[in-house]
């Protein structure tokens, strides 16, 4: 049975991307760097914005802070997926407990979590400012289980992106792919789903 869901944030909960482009092109803008959307949507959704940085060969020092400072101004709200807030609730009624693990600023996700009413389903968050090498290193995803006491065979790593299927993987948990774009079939999740409600039908499995 699984009893521990351990959530991705951006654009696994939340459709964050929206924001997330429109900053990482502002702050490419301010650096004197051109690109579109369908050109960096697609490195930062299968990748990460560090695979952005490294393919514009951006300075990072100067990159980041921008891009956190441009996507915090977005007029491009990041809300929940359709099903978040039904499938976070119904789990937790049924004993599941929730915890988040993201490359997002700790306290911007408690600020959204909260804008929507959703903070008091999560126990933790583990973001990038705890300092924990990032996924697909296992280490955050460890040292949540082992704070919290969790059982490998009752937990879950949920994300949509490679690094997060990997990061369960290293863990030693079940994984669940998200995979809203139906571009990323290559990964082997143990679930594949493109809809988060259809969590609610993932059953029992043992980690062999």
């Amino acid at each position: 049975m699984i009893k521990n869901y351990v959530w991705d944030f951006d654009g696994t909960l939340f459709d964050t991307y929206p924001a997330m482009v429109d900053g990482a092109l502002q702050a490419m803008a301010a650096l004197g760097i051109l690109a579109d959307q369908e050109t960096i949507y697609p490195i930062m959704k299968k990748f990460s914005t560090r695979q952005l940085i490294k393919e514009y060969q951006l300075p990072e020092e100067q990159f980041t802070p921008l891009f956190h400072r441009y996507e915090a101004a977005s007029q491009k709200i990041p809300k929940p997926f359709a099903g978040t807030q039904e499938v976070l609730r119904l789990l937790k009624s049924q004993g599941a407990e929730h915890f988040i693990l993201t490359h997002r600023l700790s306290n911007s996700t408690w600020e959204l979590l909260e804008q929507f009413d959703l903070a008091d389903l999560i126990e933790e968050v583990i973001g990038i400012d705890r300092n924990f090498p990032r996924k697909p290193a296992p280490d955050s995803l460890n040292d949540l289980i082992q704070r919290h006491q969790l059982k490998k065979s009752e937990t879950i790593m949920i994300g949509d992106r490679r690094l997060d299927i990997e990061a369960g993987k290293n863990a030693g948990v079940l994984t669940c792919l998200y995979d809203i774009d139906h571009f990323l079939q290559d990964i082997p999740a143990d679930y594949v789903v493109d809809e988060l409600l259809k969590i609610l039908d993932i059953k029992e499995k043992a980690i062999k």
